[in-house]
């Protein structure tokens, strides 16, 4: 049942971001997403610190958050000029 109210929510928001989409919302979005990724760098980085993650599974995960922060911010950089 959970995975149908999944489904139907992702439905919903695509819907809406279909009706409001625009250079505006679409600069939002992108900034959310590069600080979501930021943040999670973060959050494993505490965890290695506070040893509630192992150094060898957090490394990777810090790497690909990164990278995927810094695809993002350049694909908007770029699409400004």
């Amino acid at each position: 049942m959970s995975f149908v109210i999944e489904i139907l929510a992702f439905i919903l928001i695509i819907l809406l971001l279909k009706r409001i989409w625009n250079q505006k919302v679409k600069k939002i979005m992108g900034q959310i997403i590069v600080g979501i990724n930021i943040f999670a760098c973060f959050l494993y980085m505490y965890g290695i610190i506070n040893q509630s993650i192992e150094y060898e599974l957090a490394l990777p995960k810090i790497f690909l958050h990164g990278i995927v922060a810094v695809i993002i911010h350049t694909l908007f950089t770029l699409d400004k000029e």
